[in-house]
């Protein structure tokens, strides 16, 4: 009996647990079905915006990404964490738009050439259609995406195995329909190291268009994609343009072909974008030096790019550290009006106007701060918190001087 009634207790608190509990659905994209009348069939593709995309009117880079089944949740995590975390100050790559497309027939889509069997018994009946595909993605998924989201004007390729085969195909014979590429372990000993060798000819021609390329491999990849990337493709671009900045390569250590890619989407992207994080050695020439940057970085990149919010909170708590509290509340100023969404914006002005003594502008600073936040599709609680401390410190700041008056 004893045991009966310990046990009714139990679930009935369990119970009133369960009760309190609150389940939200993470999104974590949109999967959409177009039909391809180039490809007489439906394709699948999956789409993931960047957190503050409804909170902006700014346009983004899109990655396309191949094999998108497998890599869409890898890219985004690594995505999110390069762009969009908000403990990381100076972010070394944009926030953007993933296209992921999803398979039908990786094997003709991906593959230049009909070459229905290759060395070791592998066998590929349908290849030989990557022209097509490639014509899919121009004519059809490119007028799509640019229609329905606000983009720049560019665009990222980024493929793995076979995908990175089609990846430097693209590099190679359609350079201009990418503005930068990702090959991952691409499969280029596909028929008889064809592409290896086309490089060849193209580097001797001077032939090989300036887009960016990174092109990582697996430190415990051998045979095929051994001698075709390792000691072929990667040794031939790095003589040529081993100093320019639109190649770059990367070994991922301790990694095979099968577990390489998830590290290698990560580091890849880092390397495309190697030139993307502002130099904190610019923060001692201010907001100038900023904008000076970024025009700069404009021009490399075709399209006009913003300062970053992270720019901008770089710079207030340099101007904090080196020159004076009441210098970091203008430029803070400059960080609201270029932020007017950020709840992070106001919170930087609120506790700089505090530490200067503008007790009633931090309060509405913080109030601002505090609402903006609670009103996010995804609230801080740890902004939350802290917005919630300092507006509390500085009423009661207010009250002490209005006591210390009277």
């Amino acid at each position: 009996m004893y045991k009966t009634v310990i046990i009714s207790m139990f679930l009935i608190t369990y119970a009133l647990n369960v009760a309190q509990i609150k389940t939200e659905k993470i999104i974590a994209g949109e999967k959409i079905k177009l039909h391809s009348k180039l490809l007489n069939e439906d394709r699948n593709i999956i789409v993931r915006l960047p957190e503050n995309y409804h909170n902006s009117e700014q346009g983004y880079p899109v990655l396309y990404l191949l094999d998108g089944e497998f890599f869409f949740l890898q890219a985004s995590s690594a995505v999110q964490y390069l762009s969009e975390l908000a403990y990381i100050r100076n972010q070394p790559i944009p926030e953007m738009i993933i296209v992921a497309v999803v398979n039908v027939d990786r094997n003709r889509d991906y593959t230049p050439t009909y070459s229905p069997k290759q060395d070791g018994g592998l066998e590929f009946p349908t290849s030989g259609q990557a022209e097509k595909f490639l014509k899919f993605l121009k004519l059809e998924l490119f007028p799509f995406v640019e229609s329905n989201y606000r983009t720049e004007p560019y665009r990222i390729l980024a493929g793995w195995s076979l995908g990175g085969l089609f990846t430097v195909y693209t590099f190679l014979e359609h350079p201009d329909d990418f503005s930068a590429y990702l090959a991952i372990s691409p499969s280029l000993w596909w028929d008889g190291d064809l592409y290896v060798n086309k490089t060849k000819k193209l580097i001797k021609n001077d032939k090989i268009r300036r887009k960016r390329i990174a092109v990582t491999v697996g430190s415990l990849e051998g045979g095929d994609i051994g001698r075709s990337v390792r000691n072929g493709f990667i040794p031939l671009m790095t003589d040529q343009y081993g100093s320019k900045d639109f190649f770059k390569t990367i070994e991922i250590p301790n990694e095979d072909h099968n577990y390489g890619p998830y590290k290698a989407l990560y580091e890849g992207l880092k390397l495309i974008y190697s030139d993307w994080q502002i130099p904190d050695s610019l923060f001692v020439g201010g907001i100038n030096s900023i904008k000076a940057f970024y025009k700069d970085l404009s021009e490399k990149y075709g399209y006009a790019i913003n300062i970053p919010e992270s720019a901008y909170s770089g710079l207030v708590n340099y101007i904090y550290n080196q020159i004076s509290t009441e210098a970091a509340v203008e430029t803070a100023k400059l960080y609201v009006r270029a932020y007017p969404k950020s709840s992070y914006a106001y919170y930087r002005l609120g506790l700089f106007g505090y530490l200067s003594g503008k007790l009633e502008m931090a309060k509405d600073n913080l109030k601002k701060a505090l609402d903006l936040e609670n009103k996010a599709p995804n609230p801080d609680s740890e902004r939350i918190v802290t917005y919630s401390i300092n507006l509390k410190k500085v009423i009661e700041a207010i009250e002490e001087k209005k006591n210390g008056k009277q």
